[in-house]
């Protein structure tokens, strides 16, 4: 038995994530696409989750890391209103320790 998810409104989730990355690669990636890959990711989670809660999060995260790969780059800073300045995106990188695409430097 899965827990229930606290988010009334799955879809409405899963929008939300739609836009910010829209906003975020501002017609560098159609919107159809992203919209797409994020309710792809979601479906591919909940299938083998047993507990749901954190899916909206993990799928932002998976889809940050697959846009970033398609495109070549990370979703770049953004200014949100209300969240104290630019933020570092799903699928953004810190050029000190990290890749291009977020993932970590050095032998494996």
């Amino acid at each position: 038995m899965t827990t229930p998810n606290p988010f009334d409104d799955t879809d409405r989730v899963l929008d939300r994530i739609t836009d910010r990355f829209d906003e975020r690669y501002d017609g560098e990636v159609p919107r159809e696409k992203i919209e797409q890959e994020v309710h792809e990711t979601y479906t591919e989670l909940a299938a083998d989750a047993k507990v749901d809660t954190m899916l909206p999060a993990l799928t932002e995260h998976e889809v940050g890391d697959r846009l970033a790969e398609e495109v070549g780059r990370p979703a770049p800073l953004v200014d949100e209103p209300g969240e104290g300045g630019p933020q570092l995106r799903a699928g953004a990188s810190n050029p000190e320790t990290d890749t291009d695409l977020g993932r970590p430097v050095g032998p494996t």
